[in-house]
């Protein structure tokens, strides 16, 4: 079991445009008690397209996070190495994350210890997860850092995500 803790350790490109703040109800996040630091999925019609991203402040007098959705943007974040769900949520099969793999938020990934990322495209009702992110190296990262965790058994690691912003799938 991981213990919990709150990361918000950002890294930004010097390039113009890699914030996008918007402020949206608790009422319209998937996870409706957002966290300062942790990751954030709207709620949408269609599952698989919502919109995700970081949050970057919250206001509990008007219950609003103000959510970094920037396209490109990269923040460090906990992901666990679950592929299929069993149940639960329990994980079900695993793989090791890899530089450029896929991350996706899910409602069922260890949601009791707050990791609310995931490498499993689909939760436990065959729903889509919507699109985080990629995993891409930090600046103090090197190649012999990765993988991370194996196919035998679920772990939590700590990655820089790549965000995908307003980008569907």
């Amino acid at each position: 079991m991981v213990t919990r803790t709150t990361i918000y350790d950002y890294q930004q490109s010097s390039e113009s445009g890699r914030e996008r703040h918007i402020r949206v109800p608790y009422s319209r996040l998937e996870d409706q008690t957002p966290t300062l630091g942790d990751p954030a999925s709207m709620l949408a019609v269609i599952a698989g397209h919502e919109v995700c991203g970081t949050v970057v402040t919250i206001n509990a007098t008007t219950s609003e996070a103000i959510i970094n959705v920037a396209e490109g943007a990269i923040y460090r974040h906990n992901v666990r190495n679950v592929v299929t769900f069993a149940g639960g949520p329990v994980d079900a099969t695993w793989a090791a994350i890899n530089i450029g793999d896929p991350v996706f938020y899910s409602p069922d990934s260890d949601t009791a210890n707050g990791v609310k990322l995931c490498i499993a495209v689909a939760d436990l009702d065959a729903s889509l997860n919507p699109r985080f992110g990629t995993v891409v190296m930090l600046q103090d990262e090197v190649a012999a850092d990765f993988a991370k965790g194996d196919d035998s058994e679920g772990v939590t690691v700590l990655c820089a995500i790549l965000q995908c912003g307003l980008n569907d799938r």
